[in-house]
């Protein structure tokens, strides 16, 4: 039967699992793939920062874009539940005229992604193909045009992409219509491994942006003789490279008076060779000349045109006339545009004037006198560096030499700068004579023109050459220049500063350029605490002449505040996903030619949440150790900021040194991204800022660049910073233009970090391994806080509709599982300080139920806990979203905990590990996410104490006796060791407590006794101990003192026998001490005749003044009278040092005594009688008996209650009775099996 069984129940689940098997290979083997579901919900073109939208698609817009503008393709899609758990794929297509950014998972290599729906980049776009002449360069970041492909995330039925896939218009494409049409540039489509291209679409995109070409006259002016041509005016195209089409002409018309011939119009640029004149037309006595070069095809910028005209040699032009030459209506074919209208100069036209000159030795030169506005360092700071302090440009516009001529300078007329160099005109034909100079401190001296460095069109002198001091001030200089060459121009060099077409145009504001490019300059710095202008005269006339007073020139230097000029960088990858890092490197100052002297450099380290940096490193000055200056919100964002000072001593950076060297710094450092990271575009301003230390106190200003300006100061952060930061004022930065595009992977997060505020420092638990835990686990000590900011962010494409925070306390032992505890209950107690949200959370205190604890993902349901009021009855907070949670945002929860300034050493090591969990809702679809942990630490050097209270309690009667001390002295022993002592007072109430005692030693709890010193008349009593506190009690305590009071007989007269006196000595006080044979308050001492006699020892034990009054006994003995005086004894007991003293004084009648004598007199009887014996005094009455105390009253006892009965046997029977009925039952269910079992049997038997 047992084998039967057995055998039956094999080949029933052998046939189960034969029959499933063939069913679900049946299914892969035979289901028709449906992808009717499969289809686009939403396609969307929105500006990629501002979200702006531009185009939706799938409602028939076309989008209209314009270069330099960034783009997102927002993608939605839906995947039926057919093809859920099957291979699909979006695919998108870049055409010519636009290239991709950024993507999915920011990375162009194929493979494994984490983003939005995507598990995969499948193919990555690499360009098209399509375009010309090479056009983009393979691997450029313009190449990345083209298909581009993502698989589908297994079990998703709707897929959505924002902000993700990111894009922009190639200008190299666009013509001058605005309305023109890039066809089909915008493709995308579905598909699955077996059906291509679902649900396609293709789009065309407009360039509304008209790019045109205009003109940049380089040479504007030039002077020929008759029968001269012009050779040096020149006109560029301004209007950045374009695709030419292949076999085009490009064409330009050229305008000049009918009398003047053109010779030809040549490009130095792009074709390097004079255009083809093709037609000229005459009209109203100028001739307009078109001329066209044949353009083969390629990616090129605009022409340089020189315009060749010649004056005839009989021209009846006047001497010194002038006529214009103008540039205009200049063409270029672009490739593949549509419509096809190139891009043209349109109105835009280049004019150039040519003046005549004739006659013997002709002489024609052009001078600038300017006035140099230039950065004044020194007034406030240093004056180590050089600066233009005015110039004078040189130019000779004829093709022949001048004469000889000679330069003068008188320099610094008010000696209010240091002069370091000046520059005279170079050309390696000109021949110098010696140069004259004289210095700001009396000397004087010629030298050799091979001290000259020369460069560009100049020669520049400087003091060190001539053997002066780097801070000796030239004076003057004269030197003979000899003849200038023909065509030296010397205000070429400054064209784009300065209208030099305009003779009256002498102010330069901007220092954008180096000596060699000034023909006549004075440089140098002004002098410490100085600013007035810097006064010179230049003279340049005929060598061997006096120079007349159109030959000579004022130069100035003007003192302008100081400025911070941007420097430009780069970031080393264009994107980013949150957990990656990235690069930045860039040169501070003189980056593109700029003049940019800058002393005592400061930088600030700007990193919004999300972001950290490393490995900063600066070249030519060293970088102090960070200043963490704080933290701040921008926008929502938390933003933290460092503080570096850069030591450069008193030199300065940039161009010049005062030896006119140029020492600039280059600055790099790493930046990481982390899951809080704010998904967007990030620039090198959002991470750097420059600055001089005491920007606003010396009332300095920052300054772009001229030609590098993007994205170039700290604006966006200076309301945010306040005065924290730079006085309030902007920063410059590093000019930089396309920005790292950071993303974060699709999901929720709630990223927690432990901020230290006092240093800004921040940690993100890493539990890989204890080396990395104790690397990110921050140590407090007592006192110290720590903010625990859990960053909430909504990286997904929905909202989310409902969030929940839970995170707990510290302030006890807890374990709430492994969701909230993943490495056990807590064990460091830490304070709660304060609690911080953003305004979409709302706070709520909760108490976990004892014993609760939950799994990972799972969260506290309201039967779990209550909700509390007062935080001191919470472990754990409920922090929960007011509004729905809107994709890209968020919220944010500052917990603020505190070190207990009780917390000793033996807490050091114990550690805090925690972690939020989250709880929401999306549509419906709830999820529960335990998120990264945080953890604490804490050491201190504190030693675990105890503290001892001491307390004294007096015993004297409330000092009646006046015994007491001022203060006593009680010390504590630890072990023998007096360790601390006290003085207690009365003012204290005697009582002290010894506090900051260490507890152990050695591993072994310290005994603490108590001691007090010696003190006269009171011994000492301590109970107590050292965890409940010391009792001293002090009880008065002194040597008794004695006396015996002697009394003195005297007798007068003779008696025939002696009879026996009796004296009473009687205490007046009631605390009076008697002899112990007293009676009462009464005392007897009896003398036989005349003689003395003392009564009893009298111990006094306590200080006082003690009374006895002292008489004789009248016992009427016959013949005497007996002395009836009364003596005073007065006894004064004092206390000297525990040792009780006692004074007697003695008083009869008011007066003072010596002795206590009683005198008697005897009188013989003249007829004696017997005497009579005197009454017996009575016996005193003995003192009664005490009271015996009562009888107690004795109650009944109660009836004791019976005991509780034991649990009835038929409760024990009920139990056997369930047992029975479980066997039975289960008994009856083997019987069942069974019978079903021998029934298959018999079937399969039959």
């Amino acid at each position: 039967m047992k084998k039967a069984t057995k055998q039956f129940l094999t080949g029933l689940l052998s046939f189960i699992f034969v029959a499933s098997g063939f069913l679900m290979s049946s299914h892969v083997a035979y289901a028709q793939e449906n992808t009717a579901g499969l289809k686009f919900n939403t396609l969307m073109i929105k500006e990629s920062d501002s979200g702006t939208v531009i185009a939706d698609l799938l409602a028939g817009q076309t989008p209209e874009l314009k270069a330099g503008t960034t783009y997102a393709l927002d993608v939605e899609y839906s995947v039926p539940a057919s093809l859920q758990f099957s291979p699909t794929y979006f695919k998108a297509y870049f055409g010519n005229g636009l290239y991709v950014k950024t993507l999915p998972g920011a990375t162009f290599t194929p493979g494994h992604i984490e983003s939005t729906g995507f598990e995969e980049l499948t193919v990555s776009p690499s360009g098209t193909g399509t375009s010309p002449y090479g056009y983009p360069q393979a691997g450029s970041e313009k190449s990345r045009s083209g298909e581009l492909e993502y698989k589908t995330k297994n079990s998703l039925t709707n897929v959505s992409s924002r902000n993700e896939i990111c894009f922009t218009v190639d200008d190299a494409y666009l013509n001058q219509s605005t309305q023109q049409i890039l066809t089909d540039v915008l493709k995308v489509s579905l598909r699955t491994d077996t059906t291509p291209d679902v649900d396609a679409h293709s789009y065309n995109v407009t360039s509304n942006q008209s790019y045109q070409y205009t003109f940049y006259t380089n040479q504007s002016t030039e002077v020929v003789s008759k029968g001269g041509e012009t050779s040096t005016l020149n006109v560029q195209n301004v209007g950045g490279y374009s695709l030419t089409a292949a076999h085009s002409k490009t064409q330009v018309d050229i305008i000049y008076p009918s009398d003047i011939e053109l010779v030809g119009l040549e490009d130095k640029a792009l074709y390097h060779k004079n255009g083809t004149i093709v037609s000229t037309v005459e009209n109203a006595g100028l001739k307009t000349s078109t001329v066209e070069w044949d353009e083969p095809g390629s990616y090129s910028s605009g022409l340089s045109f020189y315009p060749h005209v010649k004056v005839p040699s009989n021209s009846t032009r006047a001497k010194g006339s002038s006529f214009n030459v103008i540039i205009r209506n200049f063409k270029k074919t672009i490739w593949n545009d549509n419509p096809n209208v190139g891009r043209t100069s349109e109105n835009t036209q280049a004019v150039m004037t040519v003046t005549i000159i004739d006659g013997q030795d002709p002489e024609k030169m052009t001078l600038h006198a300017l006035v140099d506005s230039a950065p004044n360092w020194a007034f406030k700071k240093n004056d180590s560096y050089n600066v233009r302090l005015g110039s004078l440009l040189i130019k000779n516009e004829l093709v022949t030499d001048t004469k000889a001529k000679t330069l003068e300078f008188d320099i610094d007329q008010s000696d209010t700068a240091i002069i370091r160099g000046v520059t005279i005109p170079w050309h390696s034909s000109m021949a110098y004579g010696q140069i004259h100079w004289t210095s700001a401190d009396g000397r004087s001296g010629t030298a050799d023109p091979n001290i000259l460095q020369k460069s560009n069109v100049s020669a520049l002198i400087t003091n060190t050459a001539l053997g002066l001091g780097i801070n000796d001030s030239i004076k003057s200089v004269k030197i003979d220049l000899g003849v200038i060459p023909g065509r030296y121009d010397g205000v070429q060099p400054m064209r784009d500063l300065l209208v030099t077409s305009n003779p009256n145009a002498k102010y330069v504001s901007d220092e954008f350029y180096g000596w060699s490019y000034i023909p006549a300059g004075i440089y140098g710095s002004w002098k410490k605490g100085t600013q007035a202008d810097v006064v010179s005269t230049a003279k340049l006339y005929t060598t061997g002449e006096q120079p007349s007073a159109d030959e000579t020139y004022t130069l100035i230097g003007k003192s302008v505040a100081p400025r911070v000029v941007n420097g430009v960088g780069s970031i080393n990858k264009t994107q980013v996903l949150g957990g990656d890092g990235f690069t930045i490197s860039g040169r501070i100052d003189d980056a593109n030619w700029d003049w940019n002297p800058l002393q005592e450099p400061v930088l600030y380290m700007i990193m919004p949440e999300g972001f950290s940096y490393s490995n900063l490193q600066l070249t030519n000055g060293t970088l102090s150790s960070p200043e963490y200056v704080g933290e701040f919100e921008k926008d929502g964002v938390k933003v933290k900021a460092w503080k570096y000072s850069v030591d450069i001593g008193q030199e300065t950076r940039g161009q010049y040194q005062p030896d006119f060297t140029s020492k600039n710094m280059n600055v790099s450092f790493d930046v990481k991204t982390d899951k809080r990271a704010k998904r967007g575009t990030y620039h090198i301003n959002d991470f750097l800022g420059i600055t001089t230390q005491d920007f606003a106190e010396i009332g300095a200003v920052i300054k772009a660049e001229k030609w590098d300006r993007s994205n170039w100061n700290t604006s966006k952060y200076t309301a945010a910073f306040g005065n924290a930061i730079n006085s309030g004022k902007d920063m410059v930065s590093l000019s930089e233009g396309p920005g790292v595009a950071v993303s974060q992977a699709y999901g929720i997060t709630a990223q927690a970090e432990l901020l230290i505020p006092q240093t800004g420092k921040s940690y993100i638990y890493d539990a890989t391994s204890e080396d990395s835990k104790t690397d990110t686990t921050p140590i407090l000590g007592n006192g110290d806080k720590a903010v625990m900011r859990i960053r909430v962010r909504n990286n997904t494409t929905t909202a989310i509709d409902h969030a929940t925070l839970f995170v707990p306390l510290l302030n006890q032992e807890a374990n709430f599982g492994n969701a909230f505890m993943p490495e056990g209950v807590t064990k460091l107690p830490l304070q709660l300080d304060h609690v911080d949200v953003t305004d979409n959370f709302t706070v709520k205190y909760i108490h976990i139920k004892n014993g609760k604890q939950f799994a990972i993902n799972t969260a506290p349901q309201p039967a779990d806990y209550e909700e509390v009021t007062n935080p001191n009855d919470a472990n754990m907070l409920m922090l929960v979203s007011q509004v729905a949670v809107a994709p890209d945002d968020g919220g944010r929860v500052d917990i603020t905990y505190k070190v207990p300034e009780e917390l000793t050493r033996s807490y050091n090591n114990l550690k805090d590990v925690i972690t939020p969990v989250l709880d929401y809702d999306i549509n419906g679809n709830k999820s529960t996410l335990t998120k990264e942990p945080a953890a604490v630490s804490f050491f201190t050097d504190k030693v675990e104490t105890i503290s001892i209270p001491v307390e004294k309690v007096w015993q004297d009667h409330d000092d009646e006796y006046g015994s007491r001390p001022q203060s006593v002295r009680i010390s504590v022993y630890a072990d023998d060791e007096k360790v601390a002592e006290h003085n207690f007072v009365e003012a204290e109430q005697w009582k002290h407590t010894f506090v900051d005692l260490p507890k152990i030693k050695d591993g072994n709890e310290i005994a603490y006794s108590v001691r007090e010193e010696s003190m006269s008349s009171y011994t000492a009593t301590i109970t107590g101990n050292q965890t409940q506190g010391f009792i001293v009690t002090n009880t008065y305590s002194v040597r008794p003192v004695t006396i015996k009071p002697t009394v003195k007989k005297v007798m007068q007269g003779n008696p025939e026998q002696n009879s026996t006196f009796t004296f009473h000595m009687k205490a007046l006080n009631q605390n009076s001490p008697m002899p112990h044979s007293a009676v009462g308050s009464m005392a007897t001492a009896t003398v036989n005749g005349a003689g003395t006699s003392e009564f009893d020892t009298v111990t006094f034990t306590v200080p006082g003044t003690y009374k006895y009054e002292i008489t004789e006994v009248n016992d009427h003995v016959t013949n005497y009278e007996y002395d009836t005086s009364v003596y005073l004894l007065t006894v004064h007991v004092t206390d000297v040092n525990g040792q009780l003293v006692a004074q007697k004084t003695i008083e009869k009648a008011g007066e003072t005594s010596n002795d206590i004598v009683f005198t008697n007199t005897y009188r013989a009887p003249v007829n004696p009688t017997v005497p009579t014996n005197p009454s017996n005094p009575g016996t005193p009455s003995n003192p009664g008996k005490p009271v015996k105390p009562g009888t107690p009253v004795v109650t009944s006892p109660r009836k004791q209650p019976k005991a509780t009965p034991k649990k009835s046997e038929l409760a024990k029977t009920g139990v056997r009775i369930d047992a029975m009925v479980y066997v039975s039952v289960l008994l009856l269910m083997i019987v069942t099996v069974l019978k079903v079992v021998s029934v298959g049997i018999n079937k399969r038997r039959q």
